[in-house]
C-alpha cells in the first residue's frame, strides 16, 4: 500500500535550492501535510559558484516571502534590496524612427473606465487637449510609471509588511539572498550537507536511488530535486531527459556582467532598465550600494570579448567593482521537469533570458504546483503528468511573451537586429494572438494564458512597441469623447497629491532597514492557525500588474 513521501533531498543551493527549501520546508516539515511530516536535506557542492550579479524579480515574490513568514525588513537589509516598480525599456526602435525610444511595463495598471477597458478610447481619441502628458497606455491605467520616474519608494513609513501603495516587486544580491534563505531554512529544520555529488545509482524502477558523497559517501533517495543549474545533473545527465531548446525564438546565449559603484547624487532607481544595444541589450539593477549591470547577447553575432568591450564603453566611465565575465546561457527546458522520482527547478528546468526577470519566480512557481502534486511513494503518473504539462505551458506562455519585445521591433541597424526581424521564430499561438490584436485588444480570454503576465502586460508592451496604428476593428470598450476627456484629466489629478505623499526611495530603505532585527525570520515557527491571507497554502502565480491602491478614477 502506498504510503506518504518522508524524505526529500535537494540537490543544489543557491537562490534556486534554498528558496525551494524554504517553502516546500514550511508547508510540509511541520506535519500539515502528511502525519509525520517531511525531513527535507540539501546538498551543496563547496565547488560550484552561485551565477548572478544581482537579481531582479517580480511581485510575485512578495507573496512567496510573505507565505514563508519572512520579515520584510530583514529581508530587504539583508539582500541589499531595493524596490522594483517595473522594466524601462531604452532605444529598442529604430535610431530616430518614428516609434517611441522609451517605453515602460509597470507593475501596477489596469484601471478600467465604467467596466470599459481605456485602451480603446487612447487609440481613439489620443489625449486631450492641453494635456502635456506621456500617452503611454501603462501612464493612463496606473500611477507606477509616474512614480518609477520620480524615484519613489511604493512603501511608507508604517505601512504593513509586504503593503505598499503600488505594486512592487524587488531587485537582490543574488548572493546575500542565498545565504539569507540559507539561514532561514536550517533554522526552521532543514539538514544541509556541504559535499558534492559524484555519482548516481538507479532502481529497478529506474528512478535514482542513492547519490554517491564525496564526503558522505551513499545518500538514499526517496524523491529527489535537481538544483544544479544549467548542467542538468540528475534530470538531464543521470535520467536521460532531453533539453528542448528555445535559440530560434530567443537567440541571445551569453551575458557579459559586472558590477559597479552608484555615481555621487544620482537617483536611487525603483525601476529594472533594459536598453538595447548592437547585438543584444544592457539590464541595469540598482541595490542600494552599488548597481549589477550585464550585457545579453547573441554569440552567433559578437564574440566575448568584443562584448565585453562594448559593455565596458556603454558604462561611461562608471567605477567597476568587479572584473567582467562572462556567463553562459541555455534558452529553453527540459522536455520534462519530473521524471520519475526526480523534479527539476529552476536552471535545470528551464531557462528563458532574463528581459522579465522570470528566473527565480520559475522556482515559486515549481514551488506551488509541486506542492499541488505531490505523490505517494507509488509516484502517481497522472500528478506527475500534471506537473509537467503546467510547467511546460508556463516556459512557452513566457517565452512568447518575451518574444514581443524582441519581433515587434524595427531596429535594422545591426546585422543582430536584422536577424531579430526576419529569422527569429514565433510559436504558433503567439502568431494567433497577434492576429487577433490587431484587430481586438488583448482580454482574459485570449488564447494565451494570464497566469504570469496579463493581458494588462501584454497591452503595456504592444502600445510601447507602437504595435497599433488604428483603433481596433472590434469590441464596444469605446467611450464617449467627453467621458475619455473627463477620465483622464480626473485621474491626472490624482497624481500630484500621490506623489507628494511618497517617500523618495533611497529615504524609504534606510528608514526600513533601520527596524530591521537580525534573525527575525529565522526565528518564526509555522503559525498554527493559517489566516485566509496567510500562512502555508501557495496559491495561483500572482498577477504581474496590479490596480493602484489610491487610483480610483
Amino acid at each position: 500500500m502506498a504510503r506518504p513521501i518522508r524524505n526529500i533531498t535537494i540537490v543544489g543551493g543557491g537562490t534556486t535550492g534554498w528558496l525551494a527549501a524554504a517553502v516546500l520546508n514550511h508547508r510540509l516539515q511541520w506535519g500539515y501535510a502528511h502525519p509525520d511530516g517531511v525531513s527535507i536535506t540539501l546538498i551543496e557542492s563547496p565547488d560550484v559558484p552561485i551565477i548572478g550579479v544581482g537579481e531582479a524579480t517580480i511581485p510575485g515574490m512578495r507573496h512567496t516571502l510573505n507565505s514563508i513568514d519572512v520579515d520584510e525588513a530583514e529581508f530587504i537589509a539583508r539582500t541589499n534590496g531595493t524596490f522594483k516598480l517595473g522594466v524601462k525599456f531604452d532605444d529598442w526602435h529604430k535610431p530616430g524612427g518614428p516609434k517611441r525610444q522609451s517605453y515602460f511595463h509597470p507593475f501596477t495598471g489596469g484601471l478600467q473606465v465604467g467596466g470599459r477597458n481605456p485602451a480603446a478610447s487612447l487609440l481613439a481619441y489620443g489625449m486631450p487637449e492641453g494635456v502635456n502628458e506621456d500617452d503611454q497606455l501603462g501612464n493612463l491605467v496606473g500611477h507606477g510609471v509616474a512614480a518609477a520616474l520620480a524615484g519613489k519608494s511604493p512603501k511608507r513609513t508604517g505601512d504593513r509588511a509586504y503593503d505598499g501603495m503600488l505594486g512592487y516587486a524587488y531587485h537582490v544580491d543574488a548572493r546575500l539572498f542565498s545565504d539569507f534563505l540559507r539561514e532561514v531554512a536550517v533554522a526552521r529544520g532543514v539538514v544541509h550537507l556541504s559535499d558534492t555529488v559524484q555519482s548516481v545509482e538507479k532502481d529497478e524502477r529506474g528512478h535514482i536511488s542513492t547519490l554517491n558523497l564525496e564526503k558522505g559517501g551513499r545518500h538514499e533517495i526517496e524523491l529527489v530535486i535537481d538544483c544544479t543549474g544549467f548542467r542538468g545533473l540528475l534530470i538531464n545527465e543521470a535520467m536521460g531527459e532531453p533539453f528542448e531548446s528555445f535559440a530560434d525564438y530567443l537567440p541571445n546565449d551569453r551575458a557579459a556582467v559586472v558590477q559597479i559603484a552608484h555615481r555621487e547624487g544620482e537617483m536611487l532607481e525603483p525601476f529594472t532598465t533594459s536598453t538595447a544595444m548592437a547585438h543584444g541589450w544592457r539590464f541595469r539593477i540598482p541595490l542600494q550600494s552599488r548597481i549589477g549591470t550585464g550585457y545579453v547577447h547573441s554569440s552567433a553575432h559578437v564574440d566575448e570579448q568584443a562584448a565585453i568591450d562594448e559593455l565596458v564603453r556603454s558604462l561611461d566611465g562608471a567605477d567597476r567593482l568587479t572584473d567582467p565575465r562572462v556567463i553562459r546561457t541555455r534558452n529553453g527546458r527540459s522536455r520534462r521537469s519530473w521524471v520519475g522520482n526526480c523534479v527539476a527547478f529552476g536552471l535545470s528546468s528551464g531557462f528563458l533570458e532574463p528581459l522579465e526577470s522570470t528566473a527565480i519566480q520559475f522556482v515559486d512557481f515549481a514551488c506551488r504546483r509541486f506542492l499541488q502534486c505531490l505523490p505517494s511513494s507509488d509516484f502517481e503518473p497522472a500528478a506527475i503528468a500534471k506537473f509537467n504539462a503546467q510547467m511546460a505551458g508556463l516556459y512557452d506562455d513566457v517565452r512568447d511573451f518575451l518574444g514581443l519585445h524582441f519581433t515587434l521591433g524595427d531596429r535594422d541597424d545591426t546585422p543582430y537586429w536584422r536577424s531579430i526581424r526576419h529569422d527569429v521564430k514565433r510559436s504558433d499561438q503567439l502568431e494567433e494572438c497577434l492576429a487577433l490584436w490587431r484587430d481586438a485588444l488583448p482580454d482574459v480570454y485570449d488564447p494565451r494564458p494570464n497566469d504570469v503576465f496579463t493581458f494588462w502586460s501584454v497591452s503595456a508592451v504592444l502600445f510601447g512597441k507602437g504595435f497599433y496604428d488604428r483603433p481596433p476593428r472590434v469590441g464596444t470598450d469605446l467611450l464617449p469623447r467627453e467621458v475619455w476627456d473627463n477620465y483622464v484629466r480626473r485621474f491626472l489629478r490624482l497624481r500630484p497629491p500621490l506623489l507628494d505623499i511618497m517617500p523618495d526611495h533611497a529615504e524609504a530603505l534606510r528608514a526600513i532597514c533601520a527596524t530591521a532585527e537580525p534573525g527575525t525570520s529565522a526565528a518564526r515557527a509555522p503559525r498554527a492557525n493559517v489566516s485566509p491571507t496567510m500562512g502555508f497554502a501557495l496559491g495561483p502565480p500572482v498577477p504581474v500588474m496590479s490596480p493602484d491602491a489610491n487610483a480610483a478614477a
